[in-house]
């Protein structure tokens, strides 16, 4: 019984085979992608598009407000030239009307920025307490960071100029969108100093300190205690600021109306701006995750209490002494934000990208292609040539749509220029289609597939290095060569991939989904264009297809 039904099968999946091959012979193949079975009906080929045009384009922004991780530092490469990342954030009031007591003196002011790193064991370090003995800390090496020479950049900070917006002036019912290329007023200097990311940053030593009597002289406060804080966290950089600016700015003032909300203290406090720039010997661009980054006040309070016959508040040694001196360690901590903003600062003078950003061969095309995120540059691929006729239709696509093709796959590829550096390239590139507007829109096969079906993984050869980026766009292909009206002829745009890329719609509904403008991946890559067009190794398209045999 089951034999005879699996000949059924087996004949019945023939005869079948058979009838779909004949109706497919016609114009119009629906089917995309299918495996070919080799029964003579059908031919299967592949073919080369021969017009592509590709250029560099300049990125002259993006949008860099609400998002988790934020770059600062420098950037530098022999071909793109330095990126300078700075930062413009607020700070959050951590409750209405802080209290800094009686007696209050600050400690220390820090603004705390973790880094990303990989705990690796722990090492000994010496007791800030007790420095005759050892503690262990965790040991760390840092992720997420980019370096050359002396792995350093200069780093100032400034009171913030400019409130920082939550809602879009011209549109109070949408909030505000800050761009990488905005520009900031600077107040007062708070820090100027060099900046070198240390995996050993882990341990944080405040000093206290108390009044010595109630005269309440500053100068004679004494250290009562070493407040170690934070040994089990990951590696930061503490940037101090000075005391006494923060005592005028924020505990003389601390009962005013400035702190009664955050509102409040924004508007009157309204910020911080760190602006990186390059010095010689080296360069170091962070990854840092924002939100966990706070600026604290560190105080001591001083209270004034009677031991009692067997009691040692102060720990001299003595006991049952009048009016001693009580030192009380605490601290306000503000996060940073509503409002963060990188500023993404591009210096391109005198590098190869140079000309190719500023002079872009529309018409004929270049011969190298440049990609870098972070307000860098796409690349921007036209395929198929030259539109004599003025039809919208390029030339070589029409003479393919006369042909009764089903399209099996259709690669595009972009090889690696041997002109990168060492610096680390892409790992993956992001396709997305021009629409008629101009606007970055998803392509077709991303609406319909997914990011990941369309690929643009670097690939690499036997010996691991780089060798090209590769896309699939095969509905695309299949579409216009069909001449489906519901999918437009567009040209394409390369970038380098960002997490807000990677977000997936939830439905197909519709092509025309603009893009969000971000893009803080500032990993840069060069590929070959499209000329010398004799060269084996230029950007290219080839067509795999299947053919009814006459």
């Amino acid at each position: 019984m089951t034999k005879k039904f699996l000949n059924f099968i087996k004949h019945l999946g023939i005869a079948s085979g058979v009838l779909i091959a004949v109706i497919s012979c016609e114009k119009d193949f629906k089917n995309v992608g299918v495996n070919i079975v080799d029964n003579n009906l059908f031919a299967t080929d592949k073919y080369e598009v021969a017009n592509i045009i590709a250029y560099s384009q300049n990125i002259t922004k993006n949008r860099t407000d609400r998002l988790s991780r934020y770059l600062l530092g420098t950037y530098q490469d022999a071909n793109f030239g330095t990126l300078n990342a700075s930062i413009a954030t607020q700070l959050k009031l951590p409750s209405p009307n802080p209290d800094f007591g009686t007696n209050a003196v600050i400690d220390s002011v820090l603004l705390n920025i973790p880094l990303d790193a990989t705990l690796d064991g722990k090492i000994e370090v010496s007791d800030p307490n007790n420095p005759d003995e050892t503690i262990q800390v965790p040991n760390y090496d840092l992720d997420s960071i980019w370096k050359s020479g002396n792995n350093s950049f200069r780093l100032k900070i400034f009171e913030l100029g400019t409130f920082l917006n939550n809602l879009d002036p011209l549109d109070p019912s949408k909030p505000k969108q800050y761009y990488s290329d905005e520009t900031f007023d600077k107040l007062d200097e708070l820090y100027n100093d060099i900046i070198q990311p240390n995996d050993s940053d882990t341990l944080l030593v405040i000093t206290r300190k108390k009044y010595l009597n109630d005269n309440l002289n500053p100068n004679e406060r004494v250290i009562y205690k070493y407040d170690t804080i934070a040994t089990d966290k990951k590696p930061s950089i503490r940037i101090p600021f000075d005391n006494d600016t923060f005592k005028t700015r924020f505990q003389d003032v601390s009962g005013s109306s400035f702190f009664a909300s955050t509102e409040s203290f924004q508007h009157y406090f309204r910020g911080l701006y760190l602006e990186a720039s390059l010095i010689a010997g080296g360069t170091s661009l962070i990854e840092i995750p924002i939100n966990k980054a706070t600026f604290t006040i560190y105080y001591s309070e001083t209270s004034f209490e009677d031991e009692d016959t067997n009691e040692d508040l102060d720990g001299n040694g003595i006991t049952g002494e009048s009016n001693v001196a009580i030192g009380k360690a605490k601290y306000f901590q503000f996060a940073l934000g509503n409002n963060i903003v990188n500023i993404f600062d591009r210096q391109y003078t005198g590098t190869p990208v140079e000309n190719y950003l500023t002079n872009p061969n529309t018409t004929q095309g270049a011969d190298k292609l440049y990609i870098s995120g972070a307000a860098g540059s796409d690349a921007v691929i036209h395929l198929f040539g030259e539109d004599a006729n003025a039809n919208d239709i390029p030339d070589e696509l029409e003479t393919l749509q006369t042909k009764d093709w089903l399209i099996n796959d259709a690669k595009l590829y972009l090889y690696v220029n041997p002109s990168n550096t060492n610096n680390p390239l892409p790992g993956k590139l992001y396709l997305y289609a021009i629409d008629s507007d101009g606007n970055k829109v998803q392509t077709y096969d991303t609406v319909t597939l997914g990011y990941q079906m369309v690929g643009g993984e670097l690939v690499k050869d036997d010996n691991n290095q780089p060798k090209y980026y590769l896309f699939h766009i095969t509905n695309y292909i299949s579409k216009i060569i069909n001449e489906d009206p519901s999918v437009a002829i567009t040209d394409f745009g390369v970038k380098t991939i960002d997490a807000k890329d990677q977000l997936e719609r939830t439905t197909y509904a519709a092509l025309d989904t603009i893009m969000k403008e971000y893009n803080s991946n500032h990993k840069n890559v060069v590929i070959n264009g499209n000329l010398p067009v004799n060269a084996t190794d230029r950007i290219k398209l080839e067509i795999y297809y299947s053919e009814k045999n006459n």
